[in-house]
């Protein structure tokens, strides 16, 4: 019987293949992708609460206007239900801006004065506006001027932001109210596209650095043990076919 031939030659590199790369690099694949999918999160967020903040920006700039003109009638003596201008006021504020929904002005008694709704005239303020606003009555007398605090109260539907009306000594003489649809949420779109083209990115760079270690590991193999291995498995190998030759012989004496 012929010994098996030992395996001569360097020893073969190791095969580079996707096992091994997700074995390397997997788990820290998956944490990357989790960070990004929970900052895109964020970010949608965060878009929605700006877009929100933005809106109530607006709305707050048309009602300081309002009160503005309101007042100046109030300081010429005349009384906010006389405001003659002040029907006026709201319908071209809503007709310049298609989000709103209603603007009202109400009187320190929470009774509508003027309302775009012409039919909600001499009608109470909802409870929760009244509610919101009473905490800027009892705010009033430590207000300065400029220190005006504005009131909203938020439905799915609606949005409501109120700011008071100052008489000629500081007193409240009422509230006008901007009721406005919420705003539309930010097309995602786009931060879709920069999330999965991050994600895409990431495979890759992931994919290349794993290649790159196995590479490295396997360039600073320990070959002087894997050499010692080989001749230790040869000699093994030798003895043994050396013991099945002495058995064979051993059959055909017998």
């Amino acid at each position: 019987m012929n010994p098996k031939p030992a395996i001569t030659g360097p020893w073969p590199r190791p095969r580079i293949t996707l096992s091994a790369c997700w074995e390397v690099a997997g788990r820290w694949w998956l944490l990357a992708i989790c960070g990004l999918m929970l900052l895109t999160a964020l970010l949608a967020s965060l878009q929605r609460s700006q877009a929100q903040v933005l809106r109530e920006a607006r709305l707050e700039i048309a009602l300081q206007s309002l009160r503005d003109r309101l007042e100046t009638s109030l300081s010429l003596g005349f009384e906010l239900a006389d405001t003659e201008q002040a029907q006026v006021l709201l319908e071209d504020l809503l007709a310049d801006d298609p989000a709103l929904l209603a603007a009202e002005v109400f009187d320190a008694s929470a009774i509508s004065l003027f309302n775009t709704d012409r039919g909600a005239i001499g009608e109470r303020m909802p409870p929760s506006w009244q509610t919101a606003s009473s905490i800027v009555h009892t705010a009033a007398p430590v207000l300065r001027d400029h220190e005006a605090r504005t009131w909203a109260v938020s439905t799915e539907e609606s949005f409501t932001l109120g700011v008071p009306i100052r008489g000629p000594f500081g007193e409240i003489a009422g509230h006008v109210s901007i009721t406005s649809s919420p705003p539309p949420s930010p097309a995602p779109w786009r931060l879709l596209g920069i999330t999965v083209a991050a994600s895409v990115s990431l495979t890759v760079a992931c994919l290349i650095l794993a290649i790159w270690l196995l590479r490295a590991l396997a360039g600073s193999r320990d070959t002087a043990g894997m050499d010692l291995a080989s001749a230790r498995l040869h000699a093994a190998e030798a003895r043994m076919i050396h013991a099945l030759e002495h058995l064979k012989r051993s059959e055909d004496v017998n």
